[in-house]
């Protein structure tokens, strides 16, 4: 699946920024530090070409203070290394279904409304697909063998939608297809590619069949205003009227 979308959905991860804030502040803080010891050890040396006494209590408190907040340095190295390992992992979350691996129904909305240009607008494809036999599988077989099912389509969906599109889980059963620059036969070569894998899966016989519904609407024939409407459209059509892939 292409990335320009969700690599832009993922600019204002403010975890990222406060890492290289605090990496550059760390930074000058380490040289202030280095700075600072190299001025006690001149100032030692001095001193002791001065007088034989011991070295004043003033000078040991400075030296223990230079090494302790060194050691505090490479504490705030590591602790800002695992915040930002934290923050990555929650901004996936926060884009991606967990089930899936594809964009949430959050990356879904996004997604949409950034179809509402006048440009990408005037043709946009959208297809909406559903697994038909999921219902009669989570009945029959347990919700287990129903999220494998989910799952080993979402493997083939975002496999075959890379050359034309983006996707995304947008709820439980629900998974859109937005293309850009869309005819009918872009269109109808995605939905052939995609029942290839389909005749693929069921073929190797390694679990319950797969059966998907669907339905496009194409604004280069229906010419909406508005990104909603084409999808409106497209929930209106597979309610009436799926069409199966199997």
């Amino acid at each position: 699946m292409r990335p320009e979308f969700y690599d832009k959905s993922k600019r204002a991860n403010i975890y990222n920024t406060i890492y290289v804030y605090k990496i550059i502040s760390l930074v000058v803080l380490m040289v202030l530090t280095i700075t600072l010891a190299v001025l006690f050890h001149k100032n030692k040396e001095l001193f002791h070409q001065i007088t034989d006494a011991s070295t004043p209590a003033f000078f040991v408190v400075v030296g223990l203070s230079l090494v302790i907040f060194t050691i505090f340095i490479i504490l705030d190295f590591y602790i800002l290394g695992r915040t930002a390992s934290i923050g990555k992992r929650l901004n996936k979350l926060a884009f991606i279904d967990h089930l899936t691996g594809l964009p949430n129904r959050y990356s879904c909305d996004l997604l949409i409304d950034s179809f509402n240009t006048p440009e990408r607008l005037e043709n946009a494809g959208f297809v909406l697909l559903q697994i038909h036999n999921l219902y009669s599988i989570n009945e029959s077989d347990g919700h287990t063998n129903g999220n494998w099912l989910i799952s080993e389509f979402s493997t083939m969906l975002e496999d075959v939608s890379e050359k034309y599109g983006y996707v995304g889980r947008n709820s439980g059963n629900e998974f859109i297809l937005l293309m850009e620059n869309c005819d009918s036969t872009m269109a109808d070569m995605f939905l052939l590619d995609l029942t290839k894998r389909i005749h693929g899966y069921n073929g190797m016989n390694v679990g319950a069949p797969l059966e998907v519904a669907y339905a496009k609407a194409l604004n280069c024939d229906e010419h909406k205003e508005k990104i909603s409407e084409l999808i409106s459209l497209g929930y209106s059509k597979i309610k009436e009227a799926p069409q199966i892939l199997s």
